[in-house]
């Protein structure tokens, strides 16, 4: 499956002259205006125009792409095209990369010259900042001020420039559909194509959808098989094309994904079934939340919260650690200071909404799969249980034990190989396997040395569980079915685990069958939820 760096190896010896821009080399360049360059632009002696060859002679392996799933393909797609005829001697020009916190902005763009006479304006898409995250969920309640800063970049190079592509990615796209559809009817004469690549449209609360009517005729769409981001608000375009990518789901966004051949881009008649459902979804939670000031709150809670201990990068964020995602959590879902919760008419909507989706209906039916298993495993071990008393907990104890002696040898001698059976710098784990060898050897010969062990370690799981079940008494409190579960099978745990560890002399045959019978009123607990929540699914 080839993509634009196969793109760049192919048609790299041809120039533009020879062969005109298409659709493959605007991805090209779009995907490069990730690259900041910022470097290369500023500091004593640099130059305010440079070719794409320059910018890799200066920058090198140290250039960084700001996105979130950066990697060495990035740097690899810009060193291609600086080694190739086509794009190494593209001038770039009108280099601009600016973030504001305070004015909630990410603005980056950049002009390269593919002629004399024709220029490509690129619109930088989201980056990894925080802030410019923050942007692309505000396009649902008002404009924002990189739309602004793209309209007047390309008034600017329109004035200098007598043809012009204008193009983005993600974001990218969304600005230069704004910037394109608000121009002047001579400013637009100017514009050749606008390439949106998988870019959200205009929200119609916010901005006349009407605008893109008039440049349809210039507009080329393409997005990939699984898409989300070009189908929030998804702007009407006629020259539409869906691309196969080599990714997974969302990671097909990433233009690095996007499949090519020799005579273009290898196209595909429809949309992800799965995509088009989450898009819908979507569309139903913003025409729920109709109110445009809980659109804005429900963003401020989110970004707000990421950016509170300082973090400027979605990176930074994670880094905070799981404590951040549940501060986040907490945040979104609960009351503002103002004592409202932008959510509060939407959320029952949302979740039955997802519940009836096909989406929804195939979760639904993975969990009863899961369920389904679990009952008929502990009716089997239950069984098992009643049928021999006497010999199956002491088997299945004696196997699990051995199973684990067999993965620690197993491991000891996969690494002994690995070191050329360097037996010193193995010697713990080889002095593990002998203890494991030995304990398992002691527990096998001895009867009473197997069931005295084992009657600890049951005992230890059966308490734990007990106190898991009474932490989940709390959880589920509004649940009377599942408190009287919890609460049965709390006190009947604690009863047991304590009960193995104080008097682990009691019969071989009582203890099997006390763990039949608890199995067996786990799977029949089970059973009962969930044929109440399949009930409530139907209706």
């Amino acid at each position: 499956m080839a993509n634009i760096i196969d793109y760049v190896n192919w048609r790299g010896d041809i120039s533009f002259d020879e062969r005109p821009l298409n659709e493959i080399d605007v991805m090209v360049l779009c995907h490069l205006g990730y690259a900041d360059m910022t470097p290369a632009f500023t500091g004593i002696g640099s130059k305010r125009e440079r070719t794409i060859k320059e910018v890799w002679d200066e920058l090198g392996e140290n250039v960084k792409f700001r996105l979130i799933t950066s990697g060495r393909n990035d740097r690899k797609l810009l060193e291609q095209c600086a080694k190739s005829k086509r794009f190494g001697s593209v001038v770039i020009s009108n280099y601009v990369d600016e973030t504001s916190v305070i004015a909630n902005m990410q603005f980056a763009a950049l002009t390269y010259h593919v002629s004399d006479k024709e220029v490509v304006v690129v619109f930088r898409g989201t980056d990894d900042t925080i802030v410019g995250w923050k942007e692309d969920f505000m396009i649902s309640y008002t404009k924002v001020p990189a739309q602004e800063k793209a309209y007047s970049y390309l008034k600017r190079t329109l004035a200098r420039n007598e043809k012009c592509h204008v193009a983005g990615h993600s974001k990218g796209a969304n600005l230069a559909l704004f910037a394109v559809a608000h121009l002047e009817k001579e400013e637009l004469d100017k514009v050749a194509k606008v390439y949106l690549n998988d870019g959200p449209g205009f929200c119609n609360e916010v901005l006349d959808t009407e605008l893109v009517s008039k440049i349809d005729h210039k507009c080329v769409r393409i997005t990939p098989e699984f898409c989300i981001v070009g189908g929030i608000f998804e702007p009407k375009i006629t020259e539409n094309y869906i691309v196969k990518s080599s990714g997974t789901q969302m990671m097909q966004h990433s233009l690095l994904t996007w499949q090519v051949s020799g005579d273009g881009l290898v196209t595909t008649t429809e949309h992800d079934s799965a995509s088009e459902q989450i898009n819908t979804l979507f569309d139903k939670f913003i025409e729920k939340m109709d109110d445009l000031k809980d659109r804005q709150a429900f963003v401020n809670s989110i970004f707000d919260t990421m950016g509170e201990n300082g973090a400027v990068t979605v990176e930074e964020f994670t880094k905070e650690g799981p404590k951040a995602f549940e501060n986040l959590i907490f945040t979104v879902l609960g009351d503002n200071a103002e004592g409202l919760n932008p959510l509060k008419s939407v959320k029952d909507n949302v979740v039955s909404d997802i519940k009836n989706s096909s989406i929804g209906k195939a979760m639904e039916e993975k969990k009863d799969k899961k369920k389904i298993f679990r009952i008929a495993f502990c009716v089997a071990f239950a069984i098992l249980c009643f049928l021999i008393p006497d010999a199956f907990i002491k088997t299945a104890f004696a196997v699990t034990i051995f199973a684990i002696v067999a993965y620690q040898v197993y491991l000891t001698i996969h690494h002994l190989r690995k070191s050329n059976w360097d037996i010193s710098k193995e010697r713990i784990r080889v002095n593990v396997s002998i203890v494991l060898i030995v304990a398992y050897v002691v527990l096998i010969v001895k009867d009473d040395a197997l069931f005295l062990f084992a009657s600890i370690l049951f005992g230890v799981i059966f308490l734990v569980s007990a106190y898991q079940c009474f932490i989940n008494i709390k959880a589920s409190w509004d649940d009377k079915l599942r408190v009287v579960r919890y609460s049965f099978q709390g006190i009947l745990l604690t009863l047991y685990g304590g009960y193995l560890m104080v008097g682990p002399e009691v019969g071989l045959e009582w203890y099997t069958i006390s763990c039949g019978i608890f199995v067996l009123l786990d799977a029949v607990f089970e059973l009962i939820h969930l044929l109440r929540v399949r009930s409530r699914f139907k209706n």
